[in-house]
């Protein structure tokens, strides 16, 4: 499931970047505003208490322009550079998460997970292939199905 979707289910509100044709998606989710990689975050300035940055590619300088005052950045591709970061004042936190059952059990029936395709394992090296080509399979995930599963 998309992490927009678990915040929307705890109640926030959610913005968020990807590229174009994932756009409509990302609307559907209940992100709003959404905005293209690249984007100026001058517009957006001080409007967030977390800045979830997946693909750690958000300049740092662009997080902490989204902030509030106190705001939290959160970037799930550590590096030394970001632990060292951690370490010293500021917005970003050090932290080691692990899947707490009753937190998702209690979002699990408000999650959306589109699959816009399933391949048995024979034919997962082509379909793979696909998907890298094309960045992302249209419609939704790509679901590899194991013998007898």
């Amino acid at each position: 499931a998309h992490p927009a979707q678990f915040a929307r289910a705890r109640g926030a509100s959610v913005a968020g970047s990807c590229r174009n044709p994932a756009a409509d998606e990302a609307h559907e989710l209940g992100v709003e505003p959404v905005v293209g990689f690249g984007f100026d975050p001058a517009p957006l300035a001080e409007r967030f208490d977390l800045v979830l940055d997946t693909p750690g590619m958000l300049p740092f300088a662009a997080a902490r322009t989204l902030l509030k005052p106190g705001g939290t950045i959160v970037d799930i591709v550590p590096t030394p550079a970001k632990m060292i970061r951690s370490a010293l004042p500021g917005p970003f936190r050090a932290m080691m998460g692990r899947p707490v059952t009753a937190d998702l059990e209690g979002v699990a029936r408000t999650l959306r997970l589109p699959i816009a395709r399933t391949v048995p394992l024979a034919e997962a090296i082509p379909a793979l292939t696909e998907l890298e080509r094309e960045q992302r399979p249209k419609g939704g995930k790509l679901v590899i199905a194991m013998a007898g599963g």
